[in-house]
């Protein structure tokens, strides 16, 4: 191979790479903990659990958060996919679930909050418009929903406060992972 082709060859590699990188841990700020690991908590009437699993995806360039709700009633299952943005570096995410519902928003981390403002939250024609707080700590993070509500008179409505703990999913009796390796309730078929 001649000199000239040679750099054309490194040039092209070169600029692929300065095109396709993808974020790294530290550009997830705050999330980085999760990765890796299942969380789960009882909802405040005692009733329901909700275990959550965060992953990598695409070799680091998304992270997974997939979970599940047990208890009575059909599961209630979710998704969310949390990307970096390019243009702004602002941590986004897409939240899907099995009742038709979809959110989109950003994601601020101030060190050790995780701040998920204003989500507007589809079903149908219907909207709501959520905030989510996160207050992280080495094994837990504490997860308090508020329902955007201008009866209210901080204009937020409290919905719930939750503790998640980490767990081992392979230790617990209320989720599991099918052969398939979705999370679904362990009480529930496993195909």
């Amino acid at each position: 191979m001649n000199m000239q082709r040679k750099i054309i060859v490194l040039i092209s590699i070169l600029l692929t790479s300065i095109l396709y990188t993808h974020p790294s841990r530290a550009e997830f700020s705050g999330l980085e903990q999760l990765i890796g690991h299942c969380w789960q908590a009882a909802f405040p009437d005692g009733k329901r659990v909700d275990t959550h699993c965060f992953s990598e995806v695409y070799g680091g360039v998304h992270i997974k958060d997939e979970h599940v709700v047990c208890g009575p009633g059909a599961p209630y299952y979710g998704e969310t996919w949390y990307s970096v943005d390019r243009k702004d570096s602002n941590i986004t995410f897409r939240y899907f679930n099995s009742i038709g519902g979809y959110s989109e928003g950003v994601v601020k981390f101030d060190g050790q909050q995780i701040y998920f403002p204003e989500e507007r939250y589809q079903q149908g024609t219907k909207e709501v418009v959520y905030k989510t707080i996160w207050t992280l700590s080495q094994d837990q993070y504490i997860s308090e929903m508020l329902r955007k509500d201008d009866q209210h008179e901080t204009g937020w409505l409290p919905i719930w406060v939750m503790t998640f703990g980490q767990i081992d999913l392979a230790q617990q009796k209320i989720a599991a992972r099918n052969s398939q390796q979705q999370l679904h309730c362990h009480n529930r078929s496993t195909n």
